[in-house]
């Protein structure tokens, strides 16, 4: 099962927190992180592309995250607003979510 952990787990205002995932599945062709539990364009932060190392910004990015090939999301200088629960699709080949 895929799990998120946030290093550190404890986060001062200002610092920065990774989002490491865990147990990533076979056959990954993307990532899509989103703010909150709602899978939306609204809440769309930032999508990874591995075969293209292409990178897409959504309507949620603020420009302090960064999203690496092993589905991790960085967030540099937190804020109050950024506490809060985030999600991340997994995008496997032949369409499976």
């Amino acid at each position: 099962q895929v799990t998120i952990e946030a290093q550190p787990t404890k986060v001062s205002e200002g610092k920065d927190v990774l989002l490491l995932v865990h147990n990533l599945p076979t056959n990954v062709v993307g990532y899509i992180w989103y703010k909150g539990q709602i899978i939306d364009l609204q809440h769309y932060i930032t999508a990874y592309t591995i075969d293209t190392e292409r990178i897409i910004f959504g309507p949620a990015y603020s420009g302090r995250e960064t999203v690496y090939s092993n589905a991790s999301l960085l967030i540099q200088s937190v804020t109050q607003e950024d506490a809060r629960s985030y999600t991340v699709q997994i995008i496997k080949r032949c369409d499976r979510t």
